[in-house]
């Protein structure tokens, strides 16, 4: 199943790419602070973490230590996860870094709260 999710998403442009990684971080938010979805923010964990592996050759080389900085943090949350004391944390990161994703593809721009159409 990785495998087809992983051609599908490289099939993407780099900004639509990122959109996806940063539906998975706001998912991630979503559902953190809900005890009985464990196992979906943990899969959401690695899901973003192989987002940002597989958009590496096609996102702008300026994004790319932001991205790898980002993809570490995710294994660690993963691999830690369930931490009963920072998952109010966790969903304000994964809420901050979303927003941030969304900026980088350029589908947000924070001075003018509003999407911004391709």
């Amino acid at each position: 199943m990785e495998q087809s999710l992983r051609t599908r998403y490289q099939k993407m442009s780099w900004q639509h790419q990122l959109g996806n990684m940063a539906s998975t971080l706001a998912r991630i938010a979503n559902n953190v602070t809900i005890v009985e979805h464990g196992e979906i923010v943990r899969m959401s964990l690695r899901e973003a973490a192989c987002f940002i592996e597989w958009s590496i050759s096609a996102v702008p080389p300026e994004h790319l230590l932001e991205l790898a900085a980002l993809q570490r943090e995710l294994l660690t949350w993963q691999r830690r996860w369930p931490i009963e004391e920072a998952r109010a944390i966790l969903a304000l990161h994964a809420r901050n870094q979303s927003e941030r994703i969304l900026q980088i593809a350029r589908f947000y721009d924070p001075d003018h709260s509003s999407a911004v159409t391709h």
